[in-house]
C-alpha cells in the first residue's frame, strides 16, 4: 500500500493541485457573469469574431459588426487566442457568457496543473503543490479574472508555465507552441514575459555543460514561437500605422498602480524570508541560481507596479504597458518558484508545517478577491447584437476616419442621389455583392469603413476603394449601365507573407518532429 502510494505520489499530488483549484473557480459558476472592467467586452469581441469567421474570414481581422455596424479592425491588433479557442467551446451549443466562463475556468484550472508540473521537474511534490496553489490564489491573478475580467492576461498567465515546464522538459516543439500561444494570447503579457523566459533560458545555457546544444534550443525555441505566431504580430505591427493608436493616450498611469492588497501579505512575507534565508545562507546563490533570478523579478516587478516606481514612468513606455499593475504579473509566477523553494529546503516535519502555514497567508490574502461582488444576467442577445468597439479610446480606428459614426447605417450600400434602386444580393461580415443600372456616372457608398485588406470588382475587374470622405468609408466611382459590385476583405500582402512564415514553421516543426521520431527509432 505504502509503496504504491509512494509510486503514484505525483498523480496523487497533481489531483490535490486541481482539487485545490476548485475554491477559485466557484465565482464562475453563477448564472450570471461577473460584473467586470473588460468581460462584457471580451464577450461582446468573441460574438463578432465568430460570426466573421463563419462568414469565410480566417484569419479573422475586421469585426464587420462593431462600430455601429461600419466594422473595426480589432482582432488584427488584439491578442485572438481566447477567440479562436472559445470557437470549439462555443460549437458544441453552449451561449457566448458561458462559453467566455468556461475559458476562464479552464486557464485557472491549466495554471495550476502546469504549474505543478513546471515546478515539479526541479522540486519535490509538496513543493510543486505549494507553488501551484500560490500561482492560482495570488490576489492579482483572482483580481484579473473577478474585477478586470481580462480573458486575455488570465490566458497569458495559463501558458507561461506551460513554457517553463516545457524548458525544463527540453522540448523544442512544445516551448516553440507555447510561445506562440503567448504572443497571441496576450500583447502586453507576451512582451512582459520575455523578461523571465529569456533570463531563464540564460540561465540554461550558463549551468549547462553543452552550452551549444543548449544555446541552439533557446533560439531554435524563441525563433519558430516567433514564425508559428507570425499571421499575428506581423500584420498587428506594420498596420499600426493606419490607426490612430500612437496619437491616443489610452490610460494615466498614475492612476492604475498596484495597492498592497493586489499583492498580499504572504507575498511580501515571503520575499522577505528568501532574502533572510539567502543572507543565512539557507538558499545559496551558487546552488540556487534560479530562485535569485525568480527574487529580483519578483522586487523588480512589485516595485515597477508600485506608486513608489512613479518618476521612473516618465521613461517606460507607458502607452504600451497602460496599467504599472500588470507587471504583477511577472510576480506571480516567480513568487511561486520562490514559494516551491523555500519548502524544499526544509526537512519532512518543518516542511509540512510551513506549507500548511504559508497555504493559509495565501488564502487569506486572497479571500477578498475570490468571489466577484456582483453579477450581470443580461441575455446572450445582448453579446451578439452589441456593436461597440470594445477598446477604451477606439484607439484602432483607421486615421483617415475623422467622424466616427454614432448609428447604425440604413443600409449597407446607399446611392447618394436615390435616383437607381441598388439591388443588395450578399451581405456578410467580409463580404458585400450588388448591382445597380446607373443612368450616369455616381459616387455610390458602402458604409463600410475602409482598412487595408478591403478590395472591390466591378464586373469582375478591380477598382479603386475611395474613402477620403469624413467618415473614411468605402466609396465606389460606378459608370452608366450595369454595374454588378463585388465588395470584400481578404489579405493584404504583408498578411499573405505572415501567413506564409507561420505555414513554413508549421512545417519546420512537422519536418523537426518526423527527423526525431526517425532518430529514436
Amino acid at each position: 500500500m505504502l509503496q504504491s502510494l509512494k509510486i503514484h505520489s505525483k498523480k496523487i499530488f497533481l489531483i490535490l493541485s486541481l482539487v485545490l483549484t476548485v475554491p477559485a473557480l466557484i465565482g464562475l459558476m453563477h448564472s450570471g457573469f461577473p460584473l467586470t472592467d473588460d468581460g462584457n467586452w471580451m464577450i461582446i469581441r468573441f460574438s463578432a469574431f465568430f460570426q466573421s469567421l463563419r462568414g469565410g474570414e480566417f484569419p479573422v481581422r475586421f469585426l464587420m459588426r462593431l462600430n455601429n455596424g461600419y466594422g473595426y479592425p480589432v482582432a488584427d491588433f488584439l491578442y485572438p487566442l481566447f477567440m479562436y479557442l472559445s470557437v470549439p467551446i462555443h460549437i458544441l451549443g453552449i451561449n457566448f457568457v458561458n462559453t467566455i466562463k468556461i475559458l476562464l475556468g479552464l486557464c485557472l484550472i491549466t495554471s495550476s496543473l502546469f504549474t505543478f508540473l513546471w515546478l515539479r521537474k526541479i522540486f519535490d511534490n509538496l513543493s510543486a503543490l505549494v507553488g501551484a496553489v500560490f500561482f492560482v490564489y495570488f490576489p492579482y491573478h483572482l483580481f484579473d479574472v473577478y474585477q478586470r475580467g481580462s480573458v486575455g492576461e488570465v490566458l497569458a498567465l495559463s501558458i507561461l508555465p506551460f513554457i517553463l515546464w516545457q524548458i525544463e522538459r527540453r522540448s523544442l516543439r512544445w516551448t516553440a507552441i507555447g510561445i506562440a500561444l503567448l504572443i497571441t494570447a496576450h500583447n502586453t503579457l507576451a512582451v512582459l514575459f520575455m523578461f523571465l523566459i529569456i533570463p531563464y533560458l540564460l540561465l540554461k545555457i550558463y549551468v549547462s555543460k553543452n552550452k551549444k546544444s543548449e544555446f541552439n534550443f533557446s533560439l531554435i525555441t524563441l525563433l519558430t514561437g516567433l514564425g508559428l505566431s507570425a499571421f499575428f504580430w506581423i500584420p498587428a505591427l506594420f498596420d499600426l500605422q493606419y490607426t490612430v493608436f500612437a496619437k491616443t493616450q489610452i490610460s494615466n498611469v498614475n492612476n492604475y498602480f498596484a495597492s498592497l492588497s493586489f499583492i498580499g501579505i504572504a507575498v511580501m512575507l515571503l520575499i522577505l524570508l528568501t532574502v533572510l534565508l539567502i543572507l543565512i545562507h539557507k538558499i545559496e546563490i551558487k546552488k540556487h541560481r534560479l530562485a535569485f533570478v525568480m527574487l529580483v523579478i519578483s522586487i523588480a516587478s512589485i516595485y515597477l507596479a508600485s506608486p513608489l516606481s512613479t518618476f521612473l514612468w516618465k521613461f517606460l513606455p507607458s502607452s504600451f504597458v497602460q496599467f504599472p499593475f500588470r507587471l504583477l504579473s511577472l510576480t506571480i509566477p516567480s513568487v511561486s518558484f520562490l514559494a516551491a523553494c523555500i519548502v524544499s529546503i526544509f526537512d519532512q516535519k518543518k516542511k509540512i508545517a510551513f506549507s500548511l502555514i504559508i497555504l493559509a497567508l495565501i488564502l487569506i490574502s486572497a479571500f477578498s478577491y475570490l468571489l466577484p461582488k456582483s453579477y450581470q444576467n443580461f441575455p446572450d442577445t445582448y453579446y451578439s447584437t452589441n456593436q461597440d468597439t470594445t477598446t477604451v479610446k477606439n484607439e484602432y480606428m483607421p486615421k483617415w476616419v475623422k467622424e466616427i459614426p454614432q448609428k447604425i447605417p440604413s443600409a449597407k450600400v446607399q446611392n447618394p442621389t436615390s435616383k437607381e434602386a441598388i439591388n443588395l444580393i450578399k451581405n456578410t461580415p467580409n463580404r458585400t455583392e450588388f448591382n445597380v443600372f446607373l443612368t450616369e456616372q455616381r459616387l455610390i457608398q458602402i458604409n463600410t469603413i475602409y482598412f487595408p485588406g478591403w478590395q472591390a470588382y466591378v464586373n469582375g475587374e478591380r477598382t479603386e476603394i475611395l474613402y477620403n470622405n469624413p467618415n473614411g468609408l468605402i466609396s465606389l466611382n460606378l459608370n452608366k449601365g450595369v454595374n454588378n459590385v463585388e465588395v470584400k476583405f481578404s489579405e493584404t500582402a504583408v498578411g499573405h507573407l505572415a501567413d506564409l512564415v507561420s505555414i513554413i514553421s508549421i512545417g519546420y516543426l512537422l519536418i523537426f518532429i518526423s527527423a526525431r521520431k526517425k532518430i529514436k527509432k
